[in-house]
């Protein structure tokens, strides 16, 4: 009986060597794995659990588990696996957006999701530790680094105006329109914008809002004028905005404005002190 034993000990030295190797492998999957976060966006159709990776600068610092439709309907939740390396990107101020194209006149950007997909671009915060993130769609911002303020414009007709369209002041880019919707009673159409903090100043509690046509025309016997905007204006329409001499206290970040279809013959004449 001892002789059988002793000679057939080795044929459990692979099964006990494969455990031991398996739990090595265990051990280190475990040893690597950073926090989970939970990211809140309004939508989630390009994003895919098992492959659409977090990343900082260009490096891979998590990747996405699961998406779930949130109990009110109104949003997905996101919940990612961060690297070890990359705790710091649980903390409070931590910033993510969904990485989309968008190519205009002014810049191209997020090209790299044609070939690769979509992922999810992140900025660290400094703040304490947390796993509730809001995230943001890519267009939301020109630059999604820099903090901005939002306002919201109401127009009984949208017309030329769609997500990604640029924000003007006196011809100049200063922000972005990043989402356009119908209102709960149908009556009206919702414009989100986002301004840049150092153009916030620009926004007052009396300024004015209007579509801005890439063409203008008036034809007549003794008054006619044509003006043509910006190429990017004229392919892609946007809004523009001006403020009255007697400029108002500056406008809070979520105040409503209304939408105006033209410019208001005055609006020339405006010249603001905005400081």
């Amino acid at each position: 009986m001892m002789k059988n034993i002793s000679s057939t000990w080795y044929f459990w030295v692979f099964p006990l060597f494969a455990i031991l190797i398996s739990g090595y492998l265990l051990y280190d999957y475990f040893e690597q794995r950073g926090p989970e976060v939970k990211i809140r966006f309004e939508e989630g159709s390009r994003i895919t659990p098992g492959k659409t990776e977090l990343r900082f600068r260009g490096v891979r610092v998590g990747i996405v588990n699961d998406i779930r439709i949130t109990d009110d309907k109104k949003a997905v939740e996101v919940f990612a696996r961060l690297e070890k390396h990359a705790a710091e990107f649980a903390n409070e101020g931590t910033k993510y957006w969904l990485e989309t194209p968008r190519v205009s006149f002014e810049e191209i950007r997020g090209l790299d999701t044609l070939v690769e997909g979509s992922y999810i671009s992140a900025v660290p915060g400094d703040g304490p530790k947390t796993e509730n993130f809001q995230g943001r769609i890519g267009t939301d911002l020109k630059n999604p680094l820099e903090e901005t303020a939002l306002f919201k414009l109401e127009t009984q007709r949208l017309d030329s105006v769609s997500d990604g369209d640029t924000l003007f002041y006196r011809g100049m880019d200063v922000g972005t329109v990043t989402k356009v919707s119908l209102s709960k009673t149908g009556q009206t159409i919702n414009v989100q914008i986002r301004v840049p903090w150092e153009y916030a100043r620009l926004v007052r509690t009396n300024t004015v809002f209007w579509r801005k046509a890439g063409f203008q025309a008036k034809l007549g016997l003794f008054n006619s004028f044509v003006k043509m905007n910006s190429v990017d204006a004229l392919l892609r329409g946007g809004i523009e905005f001006a403020t009255p001499t007697n400029a108002g206290a500056k406008a809070k970040a979520g105040n409503t404005f209304i939408l105006l279809g033209e410019a208001p013959k005055e609006t020339e004449k405006w010249n603001p002190v905005l400081d």
